[in-house]
């Protein structure tokens, strides 16, 4: 029985081959990719940099570069988001300040994002979780009028739009990954995303003084796409199981390193992204069939999609009403080749206890999506056979 992997961009042999001449490229084939971006996410501002960890940072060091109050230091983000956004907030000397989730939309509970503003809010940070949107929107009305900037973490939602607008544009800044097990991945990157010309400058510098990487390093990440181009097949994945699991990531990062995007990277993205729109539509058709499999059934909660967006699921997530039967269809699943993760089985404030000095529950809807979560596979090699295995086990269990 061959095993589905959880998440992964399948790089075709031509892609991979790209990628190998890359090394022998200038920085002009970074140029071409981030033109290609452009035009993609329909901006005119772009940044290609080695993470969404490092976007994320650049971007806040640019805000203190250009706050009107230096004393402003809070950064606002739902109390269940990826553990690692800590790092650039923590990196940049910024506070984070948590808001509940809605459960309903399994994002930041946007109704409750004014009672979390103080006079050193600097930034919020809407969070476009397992690639369902955000509604960004409401947040722009709420902070047009102050001295707040407003980001969109867009790392998980790379193709979703939301009326008509790429996830990750709406606001005035955002930022992507281009990572491994992200919608797209270029093995590992970041794009950042701004609308006013004006700041070009100031990112430019910032970007430019980010570390080159140099020959034998990008051999190194050319090895990485050769290996990981086999890592997410089911064949390779299979047999591979026991080594791919030694690189999957089980830990809190601690730290993060930031450096400049490499050709190797760009020659890569070049040649994907001609397969971006097919990459992109099959994770959206896969994410309606599976909202037909698990919507209007008791045991399970799932996220609400408008009819105006169109939904570039980073993963399917499902909430489990019962614990015992999420480890059921965890196991039957697995059984018949596809895999399923729980990915982060704990909101912010009980990761970092920091977060909750009182130690009482300030956020309960994070803490029972963590705890209650399943989430299944929506990426290119999932078909429909796939979709009709698991719609079969759903109906013998539920």
């Amino acid at each position: 029985m061959l095993r589905l992997p959880t998440a992964g961009t399948p790089y075709r042999p031509a892609e991979v081959s790209r990628a190998i001449l890359g090394l022998f490229e200038s920085k002009t084939v970074i140029q071409v990719f981030q033109e290609q971006l452009k035009k993609y996410l329909t901006v005119k501002n772009l940044a290609l940099v080695n993470s969404g960890t490092t976007a994320c940072y650049l971007l806040l060091e640019f805000f203190k570069k250009i706050r009107a109050d230096s004393l402003r230091d809070e950064v606002i983000l739902p109390a269940y988001t990826a553990p690692s956004l800590l790092l650039p907030i923590r990196a940049a000397n910024l506070r984070p300040v948590l808001v509940d989730i809605d459960l309903q939309t399994f994002n930041l509970a946007i109704d409750q994002v004014s009672d979390a503003i103080t006079s050193r809010t600097l930034a919020i940070m809407p969070v476009h979780m397992f690639g369902l949107p955000c509604e960004v929107e409401p947040l722009i009305r709420l902070t047009e009028a102050e001295d707040i900037f407003l980001f969109e973490d867009a790392a998980s939602s790379l193709g979703t739009r939301l009326h008509g607008k790429m996830s990750g544009t709406v606001a005035p800044f955002g930022f992507y990954s281009l990572n491994r097990g992200k919608n797209i991945s270029t093995l590992a990157g970041g794009i950042i995303t701004w609308r006013d010309t004006h700041y070009n400058e100031i990112m430019d510098k910032l970007v430019k003084a980010l570390s080159p990487v140099g020959f034998v390093a990008q051999k190194i990440i050319t090895l990485k796409i050769i290996g990981l181009s086999l890592a997410v097949k089911p064949l390779f994945y299979t047999l591979l199981t026991p080594l791919i699991a030694k690189y999957k990531y089980t830990t809190l990062h601690t730290h993060f390193e930031s450096f400049a995007y490499t050709p190797t990277q760009a020659a890569l993205g070049k040649a994907l992204w001609r397969s971006a729109n097919v990459l992109t539509m099959r994770r959206i058709i896969n994410g309606k069939i599976l909202l037909n499999i698990f919507g209007n059934r008791a045991d399970f909660i799932v996220p609400l999609v408008k009819p105006e967006w169109e939904v570039a699921f980073n993963q399917f997530p499902l909430i489990v009403k019962d614990l015992s039967l999420r480890a059921e269809i965890q196991r039957r699943l697995l059984a018949a080749g596809i895999e399923t993760s729980l990915l982060y089985e704990r909101p912010l404030h009980h990761i970092f206890p920091e977060l909750n000095p009182t130690g009482s529950e300030p956020f309960p809807q994070a803490t029972y999506l963590a705890e209650h979560l399943l989430l299944i596979p929506t990426h290119a090699q999932v078909r429909q056979s796939h979709l009709a295995i698991i719609q079969d086990i759903i109906d013998s269990l539920c």
